[in-house]
């Protein structure tokens, strides 16, 4: 998890100063408006609406400008508006609303998929205006929302209008623009929409040739701001991403403490959480929660990476031939008085004779219990394990049960213990089930 959070940290402070550099290199359209109201009782109104002010968007359609690709590619739809307040006079103030909206971009490339920063199309900033001037009174406005100049406007030149309405909007206008629960999250009814900007002037007194060195520097500084927003979305969609997570399809999936059903409740997950994999275990997913905390979710209400869902099938598909069929797996506490495991964590595997088999030997049980340690052991070295040995079962009438320690099936996979000193570092209860009985 801490790579997920770091992952996280570094893209959002990527994301932030890509978005300055949007701002500046592509003229995004800022939206105001006047208030009648001294500045104080504007500020308290626009600090009570912070809460709101951010948030997850049910659509993207009618929030953004077309993107350079199809809309339908991009999805995790969210918001982050903020607001700038000015006096214009002492009975008199202007906020300013700037929206940042980011969504998850899905490339027909996997290595090119990544968050993208989208431009506003004035959806969010109108709707959050609309309830600064709710709150105000619906009369408090003397301006309608305008975009602010595109890259600053030099002295004398001309301000970009938007096409609205000659008067202020009414309250019954205000509130059409509104969802059915008061938030700021349905389309309106119509956007104002801002109109080609004239060139702007010539300062007073400026030459042709100095608007002209002016404007190739502009230039210039578009084309470097532009190179550096290409290399930081690079790195945005490159940047490693884990290969072991999985993600909760749908919100109020319970998170249990163990893999069978009636278990205790431990949380629920929303839609697009992420977790860490721990182990595949049939149809549980064994995942980390946050430090030493882990649980339980149904293999059917997650999405798993393309390798685990690859392993799940092959195993599905390749039903035990042997003389022992695998019919449950849980973590639990060791139960016995075996010093090496008194107490500890182990995952334990519960087998029984396969159908159609009358008895199994002793050797059998070994094979089977040696192939079942080497397997078991493969899945969980490969990330932080929360077991420290390992405990098969043999449910039968002529059963017992074989323990080992992380340590000896260490040694064992690396080719430093032989077989019979790895069982001699078992533990194999009663000896008797895994030993042939005397000739007479």
């Amino acid at each position: 998890m801490k790579i997920v959070i770091r992952s996280f940290v570094i893209f959002w402070q990527l994301l932030a100063l890509v978005t300055v550099l949007n701002a500046s290199a592509l003229g995004q359209t800022h939206y105001e408006r006047t208030f009648t109201k001294p500045v104080s009782d504007v500020q308290r109104v626009v600090d009570d609406l912070r809460e709101s002010s951010r948030g997850r968007l049910p659509t993207l359609e009618g929030f953004v400008e077309t993107p350079d690709q199809p809309l339908e590619r991009y999805g995790r739809g969210y918001y982050e508006c903020t607001f700038q307040v000015t006096p214009t006079s002492p009975e008199g103030a202007k906020v300013q609303a700037i929206a940042k909206i980011t969504a998850w971009y899905t490339d027909p490339a996997p290595a090119r998929s990544g968050y993208r920063v989208l431009v506003s199309n004035g959806h969010v900033e109108n709707d959050l205006l609309d309830q600064i001037q709710d709150a105000l009174g619906p009369n408090s406005a003397v301006e309608a929302a305008k975009p602010a100049p595109r890259g600053g406007a030099s002295s004398g030149g001309i301000r970009p209008q938007i096409q609205t309405d000659s008067t202020a909007l009414s309250p019954e206008e205000s509130s059409s623009r509104k969802g059915p629960d008061g938030g700021g999250h349905s389309l309106p009814p119509r956007q104002p929409t801002p109109s080609v900007a004239p060139a702007p002037a010539a300062a007073a007194g400026e030459s042709v040739e100095s608007m002209k060195l002016r404007r190739a520097n502009d230039e210039k500084q578009s084309r470097e701001l532009t190179a550096q927003i290409k290399s930081l979305e690079d790195v945005l969609h490159n940047q490693v991403r884990p290969t072991d997570l999985a993600v909760v399809k749908k919100s109020g999936t319970p998170i249990l403490t163990r893999p069978s059903e009636g278990s205790q409740l431990l949380l629920t997950g929303d839609a697009e959480d992420e977790f860490q994999i721990i182990e595949v275990e049939g149809g549980w997913i064994h995942i980390q929660i946050s430090g030493a905390s882990r649980g339980w979710l149904r293999r059917s209400q997650v999405e798993l990476p393309a390798d685990y869902a690859k392993t799940e099938t092959a195993e599905q598909a390749s039903p035990s031939t042997g003389p022992f069929t695998i019919s449950r797996q849980e973590t639990n506490s060791f139960g016995g008085n075996w010093e090496p495991l008194k107490g500890k964590v182990v995952k334990v595997i519960w087998v029984e004779p396969s159908s159609g088999s009358t008895s199994t030997s002793p050797r059998q049980k070994l094979d089977f219990a040696k192939a079942q340690f080497l397997k078991t052991y493969a899945e969980v070295s490969s990330a932080t394990s929360p077991f420290q040995g390992v405990v098969i079962v043999f449910d039968s009438a002529d059963g017992g049960q074989i323990a080992a320690t992380l340590a000896s099936l260490k040694q064992m996979a690396a080719g430093d213990l032989s077989e019979a000193a790895f069982w001699k570092q078992c533990s194999l209860d009663p000896p008797e089930s895994f030993q042939d009985a005397p000739k007479p």
